[in-house]
């Protein structure tokens, strides 16, 4: 829609803050600037609960602690069967299966999202759900969010613009539309049932003797999910890795789905993509802001979340962009990216024959992933 049909609508609402995407980090991005006093409305596209392509395990200190101090302690009502993993099992082809212990968190993002999104509201961020972002018109001091609620497009105004709405930001195409974005395509397929082994662990699978193409086999509540971005490729390896743990390859799955993940990491790292301008900054996958290995989202985008609402609150009271704060804040987020992206290089792309050195090293590359504090 062209900036002058914008002007045509009446203005709905106005807002200090307005944050698009009701993930973790678009959550706590709403929650702490309507701690801090500003009126804050949270949009998102899809009625909530809702479910998102996810493992749901809650990795790592950023994404442990920062629940606990900004949202409490995880309730059991969104903890899957089983609550805990004991950490994660990585099988390479031909070697033996190496431990990585860390005790995990786990559950459908269905809940742990909507516990979070519960939790903003009580801090008095108003919600709109259902309610899907279709662009922006920027003036001097304020922009102009439209949005589509159902038959009805609605136009609000807002100082401060945060995306957060995931790895296909309309937000982040609408504020940088000459950016291209490559992606993957992971794909979740879930059965009903078990298969035999350790339940209380994630499986990551190495089919090929060489780092990617991978997938994982992570069991909740009554059925068990296989992921991973190189599934279509790993047919007659899934199978024949899998059957050996009881699968059946004739079972049909209750549901198959995808997501995407925005493969920014590089751009973010070198500088050449700035997840920010003026008053909009954008968090999570919106921001390229995913860790490189395990493709992990849930800890960057609450501690970019988390960096948003504050860059925010400091941009009010001291009348400065809040671009210009929140580059700085989110340097150490770009910089654990950029750890992790160099251990990722560093791993070898092609078949390897020492298996067990392969299997060390995927392990530890792992394990790093975990211990970014």
């Amino acid at each position: 829609m062209r900036n002058w049909e914008y002007r045509q609508m009446e203005i709905k609402e106005s807002y200090d803050v307005i944050v698009v995407g009701a993930g973790p980090g678009g959550a706590l991005a709403a929650k702490k600037c309507a701690e801090g006093g500003l009126k804050t409305l949270l949009l998102e596209k899809r009625t909530l609960p809702r479910d998102k392509v996810c493992t749901g395990m809650i990795m790592g200190p950023w994404a442990h602690d920062i629940i606990g101090e900004e949202f409490g302690d995880i309730p059991g009502w969104i903890l899957a069967d089983p609550p805990f993993l004991k950490g994660h099992l990585i099988h390479v082809s031909g070697a033996e299966p190496r431990e990585i212990n860390w005790k995990t968190p786990t559950g459908w993002r269905r809940d742990i999202d909507f516990w979070m999104v519960e939790k903003a509201l009580a801090a008095d961020v108003e919600l709109i759900s259902g309610a899907r972002f279709l662009g922006l018109s920027q003036g001097a001091d304020l922009f102009d969010v439209l949005v589509q609620k159902e038959t009805e497009r609605l136009r609000f105004q807002t100082k401060f613009l945060v995306g957060a709405d995931g790895a296909t930001s309309r937000v982040r195409s609408t504020l940088f539309p000459g950016l291209k974005v490559p992606y993957a395509s992971p794909l979740r397929i879930c059965y009903q049932g078990s298969l035999d082994m350790e339940k209380d662990r994630c499986h990551w699978f190495f089919p090929k003797r060489m780092p990617r193409p991978r997938f994982d086999v992570n069991h909740k509540d009554d059925c068990f999910l296989i992921e991973g971005s190189g599934i279509r490729d790993l047919r007659s390896e899934i199978t024949e890795t899998l059957t050996k743990f009881g699968y059946d390859p004739s079972m049909k799955p209750i549901w198959k789905d995808g997501c995407a993940i925005a493969l920014l990491q590089a751009t973010l790292v070198d500088g050449s993509f700035v997840p920010c301008c003026g008053n909009a900054l954008l968090v999570g996958d919106a921001g390229g802001m995913v860790f490189p290995i395990t493709f992990e989202g849930i800890g960057s985008a609450l501690m970019s979340g988390r960096i948003a609402g504050e860059s925010i609150l400091e941009a009010n009271r001291t009348n400065k962009p809040a671009s210009a704060i929140y580059r700085e804040k989110v340097r150490p987020v770009i910089h654990a990216i950029g750890q992790l992206q160099r251990i990722s290089k560093a791993l070898p792309s092609e078949p390897q024959t020492d298996m067990e050195s392969l299997s060390r090293r995927i392990t530890e590359a792992y394990r790093k992933t975990l211990e970014i504090e």
